[in-house]
């Protein structure tokens, strides 16, 4: 386990159970089956921007900008209830 007093205060991390309980109810999300497919995750992708991270869409699907919004949206409530 890593030291708290060690830690590099500019790097950015997620557990990995926390990871899963996202892509689960990433994948779970009816509106978000219309749009990408089953499942989910796999029209998604984590990005590293610096020391931040977004789960973003991949590409494999042309967003409209309402469809777009509906997904942040989504995945904006999917994050907070996962945070610990």
């Amino acid at each position: 386990m890593a030291d708290p007093e060690n830690v590099n205060p500019e790097r950015v991390g997620i557990r990995m159970d926390v990871l899963d309980n996202i892509i689960d109810d990433l994948n779970n999300n009816e509106e978000l089956k219309e749009i990408f497919g089953e499942p989910v995750s796999k029209a998604l992708v984590v990005v590293a921007d610096n020391n931040d991270l977004r789960i973003e869409e991949g590409g494999t699907v042309k967003l409209t900008g309402e469809q777009e919004k509906r997904f942040l949206d989504i995945l904006d409530e999917v994050i907070r209830a996962n945070s610990i």
